[in-house]
């Protein structure tokens, strides 16, 4: 059974120059408990669809559809994301879905302390006494494994550190072990060391938590750390999505391929590093036909002149490419 399942889901942005087609017909499905992913370089519309799971955008200047754009609570009821309002938005928001947000200095209030903040998912959705809350908030920061939480709890956002930032960050979102968990770029601006354990800790309360996860992504290491399934993700539109062992060990579309080409290896000894020619299209502004033609070094004049579909190929695999693989490699 799908927790969440999205059928031709198109969101467009106004303008003063006009509207901007940032998603254009995406299909996505996670299941219970599984982790999917949607990974792609910055600009290809996979924040927008992942704030559009929990209507966060604002309409206008965004207008959604979808033909199919359901979530399954745990009670098993079925919720039509798009039909519903604001207020009967706000009790699924962390009850049932919650995200973790990329920049956590951006998302907590810089003029209440952690312990408030932390408070506040109790007492709001739980309708708990402060003092109940607070217990409860400090419980939560020692699962996210935050040292000496009741001094933490008098502390503002800023004399926190980035990692100490984004673990709060996490205790907010699974403090009321949602069905479905979405994080955006968890890790951004982190080091290495501090990325790898907020990772684990995501996975593990995953885990504990029996929560589903939506990660949103352009990092191949943290895909194939993280993920069952693996949507790669191209000018708002799928270009490619299987298992992760599949797609990280045999791409099939020239972008995924080309993504994957320009990770360095760690026994290999190289003058300079792999990049993808070019940008990213301007939304307004996309190339005819496939959108990656104008970037590929397997374009044809057939893909300059018409966009292939979505392809369903070997194992259930789907690739939007005009090639078959072998085809495509041997060229």
């Amino acid at each position: 059974m799908n927790v969440l399942d999205i059928k031709n889901l198109k969101i467009l942005f106004r303008s003063d120059e006009g509207f901007v087609r940032a998603v254009e017909g995406v299909d996505i499905s996670i299941g219970e408990g599984e982790k999917v992913a949607i990974v792609g370089e910055s600009g290809c519309g996979k924040s927008v669809t992942a704030h559009s799971c929990m209507k966060l955008l604002n309409t206008p200047p965004a207008y959604t559809q979808a033909d199919k754009f359901e979530f399954i609570s745990r009670d098993g009821i079925i919720h039509n994301i798009l039909e519903k309002g604001e207020n009967e938005m706000l009790p699924l928001r962390a009850e049932e879905m919650a995200m973790i947000f990329q920049d956590p200095s951006t998302f907590l209030n810089p003029v209440m302390t952690i312990g408030e903040q932390l408070d506040e998912v109790f007492i709001y959705h739980r309708k708990m006494k402060p003092k109940e809350a607070r217990k409860h908030s400090l419980e939560m920061m020692k699962k996210v494994g935050i040292p000496d939480p009741e001094m933490r709890a008098e502390q503002y956002p800023h004399e926190l550190s980035g990692g100490l930032k984004q673990r709060i960050l996490i205790a907010m979102a699974t403090s009321l072990s949602p069905r479905l968990l979405i994080a955006d770029e968890p890790t951004t601006a982190l080091d290495v060391t501090i990325q790898a354990q907020i990772l684990e800790l995501i996975s593990e309360r995953c885990e504990k938590e029996n929560m589903s996860l939506l990660m949103i992504t352009h990092d191949l290491g943290v895909v194939r750390q993280m993920a069952d399934r693996v949507y790669v993700m191209y000018c708002g539109k799928i270009v490619e999505q299987g298992t992760v062992d599949e797609i990280l060990s045999k791409p099939q579309h020239p972008y995924t391929k080309a993504l994957i080409d320009t990770i360095p290896s760690l026994d290999s000894e190289i003058d300079r590093f792999v990049q993808i020619p070019h940008n990213v299209p301007h939304p307004m502004n996309k190339p005819n036909g496939c959108y990656f033609s104008n970037r590929c070094a397997y374009c044809t004049e057939l893909c300059t002149k018409q966009m292939p579909p979505l392809f369903t190929r070997e194992n259930g695999r789907k690739v939007r490419c005009h090639f078959e693989t072998e085809e495509l490699w041997e060229k």
